[in-house]
């Protein structure tokens, strides 16, 4: 039998012979047949091995982004972070100082997934730092190593907090700033579209796609990706559109998913008021961690009456209200505290049975008055008991 690559020169040459080939696998192959998982679309496929080892021939293997089909990508955004820094931990004893310091469980990022959401805590269970979690090292053979994606405004603050809590682990801290950079990858539409058809292939062997991720937050809110400094996403994604980080930042409020020290304040916010564990960001299985016992009692015999919410402003009033101005009803009940806005989108921290279906305020210092409405995330579980009045 000749070997594999003379048969590919061959078949491009010979059309027949690759029309020949391609009936006699299917036909070799019909009791093989079985259907695939069904697409976002809700369409089977039929799959079968023949086609499949023949496609093998025609198309080159590459990662996930640079692979994909022009006709493909019209409408995705690509945002280079410039406010999200990267602090690489690596070492033996990497996984063990990750996993006593953090929200979620490191096992996460051993599985299908090379990425996980998670938050620091202070002693008291209070947010530090939010941040996203990519794990370097190919297997478990090797040397444990992470890059942690966190607010570039707190990231020398991350840095001293891991070295404090290492003690005589062994693990090396240091920024991956000078090499890397982060992207994000979103789409033009509505929230209540489904964005990118995302590849089962998280990491990539392509050198220029060092790690291409789904977000673990939110299903159909877009992609991570990290390049290396000199590197632009939207050469490597064709059709595609370099937005600004504001345009991520309104994807990001029309969504309702807080990132950053301005949406989750240093020292103040608490993790369940912050939906993380909507946004696939903690473990209630996992050993102790710094801050668990808060959290943890909240989730097993409480009720989490505030949330942080996306908001529609409806008007503005003469003068910009103040980050952290109080949101009040008609009837001048206090419901909550404006978080951040751009534009007319926004997220605040609201007391969400009594914020449905009514019109907001702020009262500014001069007397005026911006008009807003609160939203639900259709991405949140339905039956809630903070939904009802």
């Amino acid at each position: 039998m000749r070997p594999w690559n003379d048969l590919r020169k061959n078949m491009m040459a010979v059309p027949s012979l690759q029309r020949h080939l391609k009936i006699f696998l299917q036909r070799g192959s019909a009791r093989w047949l079985q259907k695939a998982p069904v697409q976002a679309q809700g369409t089977p496929q039929i799959y079968t091995p023949g086609l499949q080892f023949l496609r093998q021939f025609q198309t080159s293997f590459r990662c996930g982004i640079c692979s994909q089909e022009a006709g493909s990508n019209v409408g995705v955004r690509c945002a280079k972070l410039e406010g999200r820094g990267l602090v690489r931990l690596e070492g033996p004893d990497a996984t063990e100082l990750l996993q006593g310091l953090v929200t979620n469980d490191t096992g996460v990022m051993w599985g299908d997934s090379r990425v996980m959401y998670s938050l620091f805590l202070n002693t008291q269970g209070r947010i530090l730092f939010d941040v996203m979690c990519y794990r370097v090292s190919a297997d478990t053979s090797e040397q444990p190593s992470f890059l942690l994606e966190c607010d570039a405004e707190v990231q020398e603050k991350l840095t001293r907090h891991l070295k404090m809590y290492r003690v005589r682990k062994k693990a090396e801290i240091s920024t991956a700033d000078d090499q890397l950079q982060t992207w994000a990858v979103f789409s033009n539409n509505t929230v209540d579209t489904p964005l990118l058809a995302t590849s089962k292939t998280q990491t990539t062997n392509c050198d220029r796609c060092p790690t291409d991720v789904t977000d673990p937050r939110v299903e159909g809110f877009g992609r991570r990706v990290i390049l290396p400094k000199n590197e632009s996403l939207t050469r490597l994604i064709p059709n595609s559109i370099e937005a600004s980080a504001e345009d991520y930042t309104l994807h990001r409020y029309q969504w309702g998913v807080p990132e950053g020290v301005i949406d989750l304040p240093m020292g103040e916010s608490l993790p369940l008021e912050s939906n993380l564990a909507f946004m696939n960001g903690v473990s209630f299985s996992k050993g102790c961690y710094l801050g668990q016992e808060l959290t943890a009692r909240t989730h097993y015999t409480g009720v989490t009456r505030k949330r942080i919410m996306p908001i529609e402003i409806l008007s503005h009033g003469s003068s910009p209200p103040e980050v952290g101005a109080k949101i009040i009803s008609e009837a001048g009940k206090n419901i909550g505290k404006l978080r951040s806005y751009l534009g007319n989108r926004g997220l605040a921290l609201l007391r969400v049975a009594q914020c449905k279906d009514k019109k907001l305020l702020i009262i500014g210092e001069d007397g005026s008055r911006m008009e807003l409405a609160a939203l639900i995330p259709t991405w949140w579980p339905q039956e809630q008991e903070e939904l009802r009045d």
